[in-house]
């Protein structure tokens, strides 16, 4: 039985960690044996973690060696402390190493990859445009190019940030591009349970986690223009996270809290979702975004602002509404479907034409190849 070990930092609600606990749901543990380590144990997600997963966790705690660690590797970038640590916590050898995820978790792979038979990596973002990696994780590109080449294979959640990403780095290893999986009935099947739904107007939903790079302030200035213009609506924010505070705070300043509501995260989230009547993604930078492709599942019409992700999931507009990353261009976006129902419904059509390029077999027929 083949052994494979996954890198990610935790399980916070964030698209990657939701996609490789989507990928643990469905894996044949009859032919593979499976353990993640984890940076720190935390997360929404860790009671979805399959009981046939074996967990490490690195860091339990973030306790004063925790903290020297990362202060002595980003001061010189030296790896000492953090080999220190994977001796401590990681057997010997693998079959396969992935590291699901750019940034700690490709650093902390590429200090053990003489350890497997097979390495590979998982790019979510794109890092051409949203290099948020240097200097977070590596100090300098050369670095991380370094990482990279120690990979045999590294997987690209669309076909857009993989070519952005060979426009940075030229390197001999095999890439290639493999959507997140998405189970379409499960998804449909759980949309249908209903809950503590809101149901105001047009009902506007946007999902993830509350971080600076989704852009959720430009969506509560949406909310203040289209409130001062005399549209029925309410927005429904799903997703917890470091930007809370600042974002509860402008929405009181622009005097939208009534419009906008912040549900927190939700396990469960696609009754939201198929309970609006219009998913919006103001992000500033997309890899794939899991949500969208959920959204599309559920027949939703979708706005968004124009990334990586969101230029491949709609077909440059074909199966959306794409926009600019102004204002003024998600504003037009967002009343080009509040204004014509019949093109709401167009696109609702669409949205279920477009699901139907997700095939769960066919995706984990590729991982299953790539591992074997």
């Amino acid at each position: 039985m083949k052994h494979i070990l996954f890198f990610i930092t935790s399980f916070v609600g964030g698209g990657a960690e939701k996609a490789l606990i989507e990928l643990l749901k469905v894996f044949d543990y009859s032919r593979f044996r499976v353990t993640v380590c984890l940076l720190y144990y935390e997360g929404e997600y860790l009671d979805s973690i399959p009981k046939e997963v074996n967990i490490i966790v690195l860091y339990p705690r973030r306790n004063s060696f925790y903290r020297k660690s990362f202060r002595y590797y980003r001061k010189y970038q030296n790896t000492l402390l953090f080999k220190f640590r994977l001796w401590q916590k990681l057997g010997k050898s693998y079959d396969v190493i992935i590291s699901f995820l750019e940034g700690y978790p490709l650093v902390f792979h590429s200090l053990v990859a003489d350890r497997a038979l097979k390495n590979i990596t998982w790019v979510h973002c794109d890092l051409l445009n949203f290099h948020y990696t240097v200097p977070d994780a590596f100090k300098y590109e050369e670095a991380e190019r370094e990482a990279y080449a120690k990979m045999d294979d590294i997987v690209f959640v669309s076909k857009n940030i993989m070519s952005n990403f060979e426009k940075m780095y030229q390197l001999g290893n095999n890439h290639l591009c493999l959507y997140n999986l998405i189970d379409v009935n499960a998804i449909r099947m759980a949309g249908g349970k209903k809950d503590d739904l809101l149901r105001t107007g047009t009902v506007i939903t946007a999902i993830g986690r509350l971080a600076p790079v989704k852009g959720y302030d430009r969506l509560l200035r949406l909310a203040k223009r289209l409130k001062d213009e005399g549209y029925a609506f309410s927005v429904q924010i799903i997703g917890q996270g470091e930007e809370l505070d600042n974002l509860i705070d402008l929405s009181k300043r622009l005097n939208v809290q009534d419009e906008v509501v912040f549900m927190g995260f939700k396990s469960n989230p696609y009754p939201y979702l198929s309970n609006s009547d219009i998913y919006i993604s103001t992000s500033l930078s997309e890899g794939l975004s899991l949500v969208i492709c959920e959204a599309l599942v559920l027949g939703l019409p979708v706005v968004a602002t124009k990334t990586a992700g969101a230029l491949e999931l709609l077909d440059n507009g074909e199966y959306g509404v794409l926009t600019e990353h102004t204002d003024d261009s998600i504003y037009e976006g967002i009343t080009a479907l509040l204004n014509n129902e019949d093109l709401r419904r167009e696109f609702s059509k669409k949205s279920l034409e477009r699901a139907e390029m997700f095939n769960m077999a066919q995706t984990m027929d590729t991982i299953y190849q790539l591992v074997l």
